[in-house]
């Protein structure tokens, strides 16, 4: 029973080590999703976007948009810019292609009336990062790291559930925590049901 004590106490020790910047960063961007009107004044503006290169191109766009997303991503490669996670959608005027990335964005805009392609970076901003990495999402992207990145999403969020058994676990173990644990249990469920229900 001593060593079952300790795999779980060391368990949940280094398995809340592991977790430090993944609870930082969704506590965190959480917060600022909560305060957006605060957090909001530290963004860039809408149009906080500097040109990278621009350059003349013709092509006749195909329809469809897995043919646009598929011409999109060929030209993402050929420019050299990432496709781990990217968009397009277009409409009379032009063709847009936005790479998301943490940090500076890029966004290529193929333009019909001048057949020119202009490719702007996004301002940096710490603010903007933290939603980014909130909101990421990993899987159908169809690219490795994008892939990896929903893989270890997985793996945090098993961690988690694994931390928190493990701690409820040595909580047990302490009899004279029970009573007061107890409460604090009940209470947590008691206050998220009502405001489920509330809301």
């Amino acid at each position: 029973m001593k060593s079952m004590n300790l795999i779980f106490r060391r368990t949940h020790l280094y398995l809340g080590m592991f977790l430090v910047p993944w609870l930082f960063v969704y506590a965190f961007s959480t917060f600022m999703v909560n305060h957006g009107s605060v957090f909001r004044k530290m963004r860039p503006p809408p149009d906080a976007w500097s040109p990278v290169w621009e350059k003349a191109y013709s092509v006749d766009l195909p329809q469809g948009q897995a043919a646009l997303r598929e011409w999109a991503e060929e030209l993402l490669n050929k420019e050299g810019i990432s496709t781990a996670r990217f968009g397009v959608n277009r409409n009379a005027q032009r063709a847009l292609i936005t790479s998301q990335r943490f940090l500076n964005p890029i966004r290529v805009t193929y333009h019909f009336s001048d057949n020119r392609l202009v490719a702007e970076k996004r301002e940096g901003s710490w603010v903007e990062a933290m939603l980014r990495m909130h909101f990421r999402t990993g899987y159908g992207q169809g690219d490795p790291k994008q892939f990896i990145w929903g893989l270890i999403v997985d793996v945090v969020c098993i961690a988690l559930i694994v931390w928190l058994i493990t701690g409820l676990y040595l909580w047990w173990k302490i009899p004279r925590t029970r009573r007061w644990g107890i409460i604090a249990l009940v209470g947590g469920f008691v206050y998220f049901a009502a405001l489920v229900a509330a809301l």
